[in-house]
């Protein structure tokens, strides 16, 4: 008999042992992630894409026709402001300054001839006048001599007026022979060669071939230029810092800062929708910062607009809302953003006002304490999480 009610006795341990621990929440219990609520900087951002440009750049173009007969640079080198760069054939130039030089001088041995032929005519109108107070004239023959003075006038402002119209001329063509020769507008760095000897330099806008020489910039004017869409602009301030991500090394954030707005959206090229619009931001580079970037590359930047230190913080994903598919039907208040802390080994629902959030953690301003823990995760047991079931810690908590 004793041992037969200690049998059963055993076999009472083994099934009422199960059951406790299973009303105690063990098997029951919803496995979770667990976080500690920490005080973190959050900071609010925008999220935009660009690209590296120098900001300082000179786009030299031919602005006279004609065939390259030496390069003095090539790409990389350094030059000086008004440093020659190369020269273009100008034998046909130098022909025509020559041409129009030769008009200027006809054109000043002309004046002289009408200078002298005033003065002639001048005197001969005094001396006529002489002779008709004397009335050995008559009154024809003294106003036909003072019209021919009046004529030598005119003449000699015509040739005047030619002369100065020759003369423009010939500083015109001086100039294109001056435009034959390429100096560099600003000191920098060769970037782009964009033309060799032999070839023709074509002032042209169209980007046919010849259409462009090279490339003078500064490079340390190393920016970037994001584009932000018109809802995300006005939070955009000068001063706000950044961090730019170039798509050569995506992991590597430079550090930047606000510089320039545009005032203006940027036209959309041809052929492109025009239902968003976008304003250039410019992102200068921190003074310190060691770059090995190149113009060119395209880049995420990441603005930021608002920071807030030492925030409770949660992960973003452990803040609901009671419009969600998540919401827990026995909460309250349409709108009401809560998490779930853990309390006692159950979920318990609390309420919370937000505040800023970045990509990984949103700022609770009220509604929890630095000791409470929360359920972080993962989202297929919180879109299922009630107030008051059991939860324990998973893998991956941290607590």
């Amino acid at each position: 008999m004793k041992i037969r009610a200690w049998g059963l006795l055993a076999i009472a341990s083994l099934v009422s042992v199960p059951l406790l621990a299973r009303w105690r929440g063990g098997e029951d219990a919803k496995p979770v992630i667990i976080e500690q609520v920490q005080s973190r900087q959050i900071q609010a951002s925008i999220l935009t894409s660009g690209t590296l440009v120098y900001e300082h750049q000179a786009l030299l173009s031919p602005e006279v026709i004609g065939r390259v007969r030496q390069v003095l640079v090539r790409e990389g080198d350094r030059v000086e402001k008004g440093q020659i760069l190369l020269q273009l054939d100008d034998e046909t130039l130098e022909a025509e300054v020559q041409q129009h030089q030769a008009v200027v001088a006809q054109q000043r041995t002309a004046v002289e001839r009408q200078r002298v032929e005033l003065v002639s005519a001048r005197r001969q109108a005094r001396r006529m006048d002489q002779l008709f107070e004397a009335r050995l004239i008559d009154a024809r023959m003294h106003e036909q001599e003072a019209q021919n003075a009046q004529v030598a006038d005119i003449g000699l402002r015509a040739a005047q007026e030619q002369l100065r119209q020759s003369v423009a001329q010939l500083h015109q063509v001086q100039q294109r022979r001056a435009k034959a020769t390429v100096r560099a507008p600003m000191s920098g760095v060769v970037v782009a060669l964009a033309i060799k000897e032999g070839e023709t330099a074509v002032p042209s806008a169209s980007g046919i071939a010849g259409s462009s020489l090279l490339t003078i910039a500064d490079p340390s004017t190393l920016i970037t230029e994001v584009n932000v869409d018109e809802a995300d602009i006005p939070r955009v301030q000068i001063g706000q810092q950044a961090a730019v991500f170039a798509a050569g090394n995506p992991d590597a954030a430079a550090r930047s800062q606000v510089v320039h707005i545009a005032l203006t959206p940027r036209t959309p090229a041809p052929g492109m929708p025009a239902n968003g619009r976008n304003y250039t931001v410019r992102l200068r580079f921190n003074p310190d910062m060691q770059l090995t970037l190149r113009p060119g590359m395209s880049c995420r930047a990441e603005i930021y607009t608002h920071t807030a230190s030492d925030a409770l913080a949660v992960p973003l994903q452990a803040v609901q809302s009671s419009n969600s598919e998540t919401t827990d039907p026995n909460a309250e208040g349409a709108g009401q953003s809560y998490v779930y802390v853990v309390e006692d080994n159950r979920a318990v629902r609390r309420a919370v006002v937000l505040g800023l959030s970045d990509d990984r953690y949103q700022q609770i301003r009220s509604g929890l304490r630095p000791t409470d823990r929360i359920v972080a995760g993962p989202y297929r047991e919180l879109r299922h999480l009630r107030a008051g079931d059991a939860v324990r810690a998973s893998s991956g908590s941290r607590q």
